[in-house]
């Protein structure tokens, strides 16, 4: 265990010194989006498959042109059109009609712009003055000048978007080798908490932590495993550590009973059953008692625990600067990181003399809005905000027009 409080920074290498790429899985490449590459796949063709046309206009052979004079007559032939390729040789002084992403025939080695060139019958004449300089290749995209077969199409850690996709199924990827999405926990526990859609009765909160949490693991690409709620009572506690340790799950995370409180059964009840503390607090606020432990499993790698406080902002937090870390690790991602932008506080804010102060913020431009709540406790200071800013440890406020870093989350 690490002695003390860690820092936020601290805190987070512990966190990713225990994480690394889950094994490859065989995904169809229509449910890979946002997933990250195990392999570096080649290209199973050319890209283009052939020689095609970049214009509209007629093919014909280079050399043809280069007679004397403003115009050339050549015999007009038949027509090439994307999907329909012209098989025949086309030989000398002959010109082919061809559409944009159409096949050039056999002997044609390059393409002239219909504008540039006049029907007469059954002759084709092209005005070299507007054509200009001209040669081999003009208006012809080349097979294998945008991916030649083999070719590595993208490297290992690659993360798959819109395009990745596409360059991987046109060079015949339909199926791709993926890390694996981590399967994440997810123990909300206290006797006070009651089921999303419950009526509370006095003295009870609905459990609007565990809805928070699983869909920060799920934008964290992450699969959940839901365990419910857990009552402050050692064996039925127990019980639901088990089922959210079993070696299907690679990351267990808790919420509630963190604290030094009588009724705080989490962390005995995990150091019973054997979890090693990797660090026990962190000088954050919100989120103090954030805890990871370790906790040995038969036949498997030991599985690291998050224990959350029970607060939501608190929990939110934790999440997103310990949890989501992470779980982009095991997903296989390099960069694990928020993006990051520079921004102006548009309203002073407190800071805290002892430890970093992380407010959430809503951001436009780069002026960046404190939420007015910034209570632990309080539902409405994780609502309506995109952005973390981290204010270190200070006596007195932050002022407007701090200059500060926000962690950008993204849209709602």
């Amino acid at each position: 265990m690490i002695a003390g409080e860690l820092d936020i920074a601290a805190a987070q290498q512990e966190a990713l010194a225990r994480a690394w790429p889950l094994p490859a899985v065989a995904t169809d490449i229509t449910a890979a989006h946002g997933r990250v590459l195990a392999e570096a796949p080649r290209a199973r063709w050319d890209l283009p498959g052939a020689d095609v046309a970049t214009m509209d206009g007629w093919a014909l052979r280079s050399v043809d042109l280069t007679a004397q004079g403003p115009r050339v007559r050549l015999r007009r032939r038949g027509e090439s059109a994307a999907g329909h390729p012209y098989g025949e040789l086309l030989g000398e002084g002959e010109a082919l009609r061809i559409s944009t992403g159409a096949v050039l025939p056999p002997g044609a080695d390059a393409v002239v712009a219909q504008e540039d060139c006049a029907v007469q019958g059954e002759q084709l004449e092209v005005d070299l003055e507007r054509v200009g300089a001209f040669g081999p290749g003009h208006f012809v995209r080349a097979a294998g000048s945008d991916v030649a077969a083999g070719a590595t199409l993208l490297p290992a850690g690659a993360l798959l978007g819109p395009g990745e996709l596409a360059l991987l199924a046109g060079c015949g990827h339909s199926l791709v080798h993926v890390h694996r999405a981590p399967r994440v926990a997810i123990l909300c526990t206290g006797d006070e908490l009651v089921p999303v859609g419950a009526w509370p009765q006095r003295g009870q909160v609905v459990s609007a932590n565990g809805l928070m949490l699983a869909w920060q693991a799920r934008a964290a690409g992450a699969e959940v495993v839901d365990l419910g709620i857990a009552r402050d009572e050692p064996g039925e506690l127990r019980l639901a550590i088990e089922r959210g340790t079993g070696e299907d799950i690679d990351v267990l995370v808790t919420c509630g009973g963190i604290s030094v409180g009588d009724h705080d059964l989490v962390l005995p009840t995990l150091i019973g059953l054997g979890a090693t503390l990797v660090f026990r607090r962190v000088r954050l606020r919100p989120g103090r008692p954030t805890t990871l432990l370790e906790l040995a499993r038969a036949g498997s790698s030991p599985i690291p625990v998050f224990a959350l406080p029970g607060n939501p902002a608190s929990a939110h937090v934790a999440f997103e600067l310990f949890v989501r870390p992470m779980l982009r690790r095991f997903s296989g991602h390099v960069r694990w990181q928020r993006p990051q932008q520079q921004v102006v506080l548009t309203q002073a804010c407190s800071r805290d003399p002892r430890r970093a102060h992380v407010i959430r913020a809503a951001i436009v431009g780069d002026r960046a809005t404190p939420l007015p709540d910034q209570t632990s406790g309080a539902l409405r200071s994780i609502a309506g905000h995109d952005a973390l800013i981290e204010l270190a440890p200070g006596t007195g406020p932050a002022e407007a027009g701090t200059s500060a870093t926000a962690l950008l989350l993204g849209g709602p």
